[in-house]
């Protein structure tokens, strides 16, 4: 089959790699779409620190082609989309329930150390229903499941925080997590909701969500009950503490790949809580199908191109420019795209 594989800094080509077969507990898929995620970007962009020869893309959603003899509750033709993080179940994190935390991830994972979803086909392993695999709902678009796993990472991080209804919050970074998480916190009950980015397109996609959105950093509203940091921007941390209120929260989703400096006595004479946010868990993805299944989301907005798997490395090229593109999907033959 074909994938887009990792060869180095600003690299990733199609090529031909080895079918992937379904072992007893496995699920077969037919990748229909996989979005691009800033993770990848890091990856594609770094270059050293990610082996060569990797198949990345973690966004995925698709078709069932087979199930091992142990799968129970899926069959071939069903809809699914599913958690990348595959826990050890044996790691002290794991023994205490914290499995989306587990201390072997990146190395047993889809997309992290297994192959990913920026392929024709994608092996799950240990596939359960309900719990890392999960069916998507009769009228979603097959390419759609792939924004469930973004719209379960928000989740994730509006759960980590004790939203008011009617209270105001902000989100930091309107890039495809910032995004649902505005949607997440007005889902939530909160209201307004602001959205903080440079990127008109962003800002655009924002205020067609419900979003108030705020194109300079100047213009932040100030007592905010509860932030989400997701522009992974380090100067925008201490924003996001001197604009929450006496008593908020501080959510940080975003990925930060070097020292951040903020003035701690911010927070401290406020008591302001600085929370972090990691990964998804089944019951973020279950959530998330649910805040789409009732309208209270939705994805199709944020979905600013499609190309395909042979076009991956413009697809890449286009999602590392936030002036252009929201979310970025690599779509595949059954991906049943909308406008």
């Amino acid at each position: 089959m074909r994938a887009g594989v990792f060869r180095g800094a600003g690299r990733i080509d199609v090529e031909e790699v080895p079918d992937p077969s379904a072992g007893p507990g496995d699920v077969l898929l037919e990748v229909a779409a996989c979005g691009v995620c800033g993770s990848d970007l890091h990856a594609w962009t770094s270059g050293p620190d990610d082996p060569t020869g990797h198949v990345m893309g973690h966004e995925f959603a698709g078709t069932v082609l087979d199930v091992g003899a142990e799968v129970t509750g899926i069959r071939p033709g069903d809809r699914l989309t599913g958690l990348p993080i595959q826990p050890c179940g044996a790691c002290r994190r794991c023994r205490a329930g914290l499995g989306h935390l587990c201390a072997v991830w990146t190395t047993r994972s889809i997309a992290f150390g297994l192959p990913g979803a920026f392929a024709e086909r994608l092996r799950i392993p240990d596939a359960r229903l309900g719990h890392n695999v999960h069916r998507l709902p009769d009228d979603l678009p097959t390419e759609h499941g792939a924004l469930v796993e973004p719209l379960a990472v928000a989740v994730h991080a509006v759960r980590r925080a004790p939203v008011r209804a009617g209270a105001p919050a902000l989100v930091l970074g309107l890039g495809p997590i910032g995004l649902h998480a505005g949607q997440a916190l007005r889902a939530a009950g909160a209201d307004p909701v602001f959205g903080l980015d440079r990127s008109p397109a962003r800002l655009a996609v924002a205020e067609r969500l419900g979003l108030v959105p705020v194109a300079d950093a100047a213009d932040l509203p100030a007592g905010v009950d509860v932030v989400v940091e997701a522009s992974g921007a380090p100067a925008l941390v201490e924003r996001a503490v001197a604009a929450t209120a006496p008593g908020g929260t501080v959510v940080l989703v975003a990925l930060y790949h070097r020292t951040v400096p903020f003035d701690a006595m911010l927070a401290v004479q406020r008591e302001v809580t600085v929370r972090g946010s990691a990964n998804v868990t089944p019951q973020d993805f279950r959530d998330a199908l649910d805040l789409l299944a009732t309208g209270r989301a939705q994805v199709a907005p944020l979905i600013s191109h499609r190309l395909p798997l042979t076009g991956i490395a413009e697809a890449f090229r286009t999602q590392n420019d936030p002036d252009t593109s929201v979310k970025v999907l690599v779509t595949g033959a059954d991906a049943h795209p909308t406008p």
